[in-house]
């Protein structure tokens, strides 16, 4: 982990420890590929709620740039808006040869999506790279003006992970949102 996000984090550590419920934020991260079952148990095994998250915060400074992001977002996503605002200023910029990381997304999207409230991808996805496509070359259509597209279908046929996966796009969001 850069120092500036091990910085930020050993700053806010006490608030964080404090206020955060650490199950759904490990939930998160354990999705990210970010933290492993084994790890969720010795935070789990801790006593109290406040020693599970001086625990996961251990943990998160023993890693890398990638653990800090997958935190912050999981802040964002269970409604610590307020303690993911102390570590915004933290956040690293992960660099890799296309800038993109190995889901394909780059820190800012993952950021935009999370902020924005679009659901992260399920564990059981089915790509429909057509479909997709077509929503974002409608999307592109639009070139800035205002307007809408609508998917539709039956209920739970998949609509809602078929936009959040349109949007999974720098081009994309940096574009048009």
């Amino acid at each position: 982990m850069d120092a500036k996000a091990r910085n930020c984090l050993l700053q806010h550590r006490e608030a964080l420890e404090r206020d955060i419920k650490t199950s759904y934020i490990m939930d998160h991260m354990i999705s990210n590929g970010v933290l492993t079952v084994s790890e969720e148990e010795k935070v789990k095994n801790e006593p109290t709620q406040r020693q599970r998250a001086a625990m996961l915060i251990k943990t998160i400074l023993e890693k890398d740039n990638y653990s800090y992001i997958s935190f912050y977002n999981a802040l964002l996503h269970e409604g610590y808006k307020d303690l993911a605002y102390l570590l915004h200023g933290g956040i690293p910029v992960i660099s890799s040869s296309n800038g993109k990381d190995s889901v394909g997304i780059t820190s800012y999207v993952r950021t935009v999506l999370c902020e924005g409230g679009v659901p992260q991808r399920p564990v059981v996805f089915v790509t429909r790279k057509k479909l997709v496509n077509a929503i974002q070359q409608k999307l592109f259509k639009l070139s800035g003006e205002p307007g809408w597209v609508t998917i539709y279908g039956m209920a739970g046929c998949g609509k809602s992970v078929l936009a959040a996966e349109a949007v999974r796009d720098h081009s994309v969001l940096e574009g048009k949102f």
